[in-house]
């Protein structure tokens, strides 16, 4: 157990916990799958190298407590062999999506419900897959997948939180600003769409599609907008597509999307205690037409230089009692519809020697919105994956409308 003092929660890791006891599914876990190639590893050797593991990542020595100001406890006693598991799918060809919905609905074991790992394997004798889950008021997505990375660096060594020097400073100038920016839009609600009118489900359901990497960077230098621009842009027109009635006025206001952004100071993205994220409110202009337009109205909003990312995280430690009322305007289902990440990884990743073949996000559903969509990229894939807990309408329909919608904006960048 490392001797570094735990890091205060901040609002965003209270409000985590507040709203995550609360859902009737695993829904506030968030992680990652890897589809490997080669002779799976036996369990017990597994839990032996997550033991390993987890003395070098501090984070993953504590668990989420009862106590809502506390969030969460050093995890004494805890064997961390009792967070790995086995999953056995039936022999036979098994598609990605198969297998990451296998993992993403796995039950969690009462004792070791903070963070878990399970080992997927069954459907071949030279594949087998890595699933591995965190509770998301434990860390954030950037800080899980730096734990990950000890499976792959047995010598990595990571922090438990940002040095307190490395943190930006409070100054009051420009936290009026960074407010007088974002605040007051936060009073404006989201569009009205119907997913958020249908009752939550108690199970969720996950369906994923994917692209090469090379189509979403070809659209970026058409566009001039950046991979995310463009994975929003597209993300937009699929949810045009899925719930076409609520967009037949060209007048509805845009759809909000919560968008993470990483916030920790250059040289400090590792995998620390804790949520590190600020949030851009993406505006998704469903009633527009045209998909260049629809890009076109939505980089404002989705402009990264803008956010004066430092000011918020400098105004979520220093006002805390204020930060916590603007987290919780923000991620109201009324002012934010839907969550969508990104994340981008790179290439040649192995586990002991095997690669890494493919990757696919597991994502959590979060504060009664009925939608997370999540883009990985790694090597030359990029997965899309979508989470909902509604039936109507059906989720399914998702992964073709953004395939649809992906070949709808190459189309209108496409030369004359």
């Amino acid at each position: 157990m490392s001797h570094t003092s735990s890091p205060r929660p901040s609002p965003v890791d209270r409000h985590l916990h507040r709203t995550i006891r609360t859902l009737p599914h695993h829904g506030g876990y968030l992680g990652v799958l890897g589809v490997l190639e080669g002779r799976p590893p036996g369990i017990e050797e597994l839990r032996d190298a997550v033991a390993d593991a987890v003395a070098r990542v501090p984070a993953w020595q504590y668990r989420v407590c009862a106590d809502n100001r506390r969030v969460w406890e050093p995890a004494h006693g805890q064997d961390p062999r009792e967070h790995v598991h086995e999953l056995r799918l039936p022999e036979g060809p098994a598609a990605l999506e198969d297998i990451a919905r296998a993992a993403h609905r796995a039950p969690f074991p009462e004792r070791a419900d903070s963070w878990g790992v399970r080992l997927v394997t069954g459907w071949a004798p030279d594949r087998y897959a890595l699933a591995c889950r965190v509770h998301h008021a434990l860390q954030d997505g950037v800080g899980g997948m730096a734990g990950i990375s000890a499976f792959m660096a047995p010598g990595l060594e990571l922090p438990l939180s940002v040095p307190p020097d490395a943190e930006p400073p409070f100054r009051p100038v420009d936290t009026a600003r960074w407010a007088a920016r974002t605040l007051p839009p936060l009073l404006r609600p989201t569009a009205r769409w119907t997913p958020a009118r249908q009752a939550a489900g108690t199970t969720r359901t996950l369906h994923v599609t994917s692209c090469g990497t090379g189509r979403l960077k070809a659209l970026a230098r058409a566009a001039e907008a950046s991979l995310n621009q463009i994975y929003l842009a597209v993300t937009a027109g699929a949810l045009r597509a899925w719930t076409p009635e609520d967009w037949a006025a060209r007048d509805a206001g845009p759809l909000h999307a919560c968008v993470p952004a990483e916030s920790r100071p250059a040289g400090h993205e590792m995998a620390t205690l804790g949520n590190h994220l600020v949030a851009l409110r993406a505006e998704l202009h469903c009633a527009e037409s045209d998909p260049r337009r629809r890009l076109d109205l939505m980089r404002p909003s989705t402009d990264t230089r803008g956010a004066l990312i430092p000011q918020q995280r400098a105004a979520l430690r220093a006002l805390p009692r204020v930060a916590g009322l603007a987290t919780r305007c923000l991620l109201n289902p009324s002012r934010t519809a839907l969550l969508i990440t990104n994340v981008q990884l790179g290439a040649g990743l192995t586990v002991d020697g095997h690669p890494v073949r493919q990757i696919a996000s597991l994502p959590p559903l979060l504060f009664g919105q009925p939608l997370t969509v999540a883009l990985t990229t790694y090597e030359e894939q990029a997965t899309v994956c979508f989470t909902s807990d509604r039936g109507d309408p059906d989720p399914g329909l998702l992964p073709q409308l953004w395939q649809e919608a992906l070949t709808e904006l190459e189309e209108a960048y496409a030369p004359v």
